[in-house]
């Protein structure tokens, strides 16, 4: 099953509030997890009142004993409710050092568990900067989403880190906007595919600009732990976009999803 990291770098446009999202609205057949992997630290346990243990921490003894990667996260995982849907989350600390140095172990030759064999596992991979330990875990990923603002300056800074981005992933990356700014989507796609083919000198078809993002602070609220979720939750407008991306990101995630004619009409409508 694929591995989908969330990252950014510049400002907070939000990695943890996308990454839970992504879960919340995930199609069944994906049986996502989130696994915060920020080095900064973690913010789902004080949100959603979780317990601190078991974290990150726990995962990386699990992968450290574990032969294949398997479903190491029954016992590092706990579930967090949005309405009817349960996200299974693993925590981690507040601070980030045991986060740290929980990644290499996640991420090391031979023990690759966040390459889940049956499951999505959804990452907050919270800022990223030169030299940071998520960056092996990005060269794992199926997709990678960095998430930006179209204004100026975190465009700007997106740019200085797109040769690394592009470099680093094997798989797709992706741009998705955040609400506000001044550019629009083709503007930001124009501008960074330029950069990545003449500049770069890479293909810029490696690269894709989604979004932006709906300024909807009840579904963030929803998902930050503050606001319980109502009836009608999922048709919420970032809860609708979480929904869309899935599509988007289809073709590069490397599992057999449902063909249409499997899919409940209900669920197609």
């Amino acid at each position: 099953m694929p591995l989908v990291a969330v990252t950014y770098v510049k400002g907070r446009p939000g990695a943890t509030t996308t990454a839970f999202g992504l879960a919340a609205v995930a199609p069944e057949w994906a049986r996502p997890v989130v696994v915060e992997c920020d080095p900064a630290g973690g913010d789902l346990m004080r949100r959603h009142g979780l317990a601190a243990v078991p974290s990150v921490v726990d995962l990386a003894a699990a992968a450290r004993g574990a032969a294949s990667s398997g479903d190491v996260f029954a016992d590092a995982s706990q579930p967090v409710s949005v309405a009817e849907v349960v996200v299974p989350v693993v925590v981690a600390p507040a601070g980030g050092a045991q986060t740290r140095a929980a990644l290499p172990e996640l991420t090391g030759s031979g023990r690759a568990v966040l390459a889940a064999p049956d499951r999505v596992v959804v990452a907050d991979c919270g800022r990223l900067g030169p030299g940071s330990p998520v960056w092996p875990l990005l060269r794992l990923a199926d997709v990678v989403v960095v998430l930006a603002r179209p204004n100026a300056d975190e465009m700007a800074h997106l740019r200085e880190h797109l040769g690394d981005l592009v470099d680093a992933g094997a798989g797709r990356l992706v741009v998705l906007l955040g609400a506000g700014g001044v550019y629009s989507a083709a503007d930001v796609a124009e501008v960074l595919s330029t950069h990545v083919g003449q500049e770069l000198a890479r293909d810029p078809e490696t690269v894709s600009v989604l979004g932006p993002l709906p300024d909807d602070r009840r579904a963030a609220a929803v998902l930050g732990g503050s606001l319980v979720a109502g009836r009608r939750w999922r048709r919420l407008p970032l809860m609708a976009a979480y929904a869309g991306l899935w599509t988007d990101f289809g073709p590069y995630l490397p599992v057999a999803a449902p063909q249409a004619s499997d899919v409940p009409t209900e669920a197609t409508s």
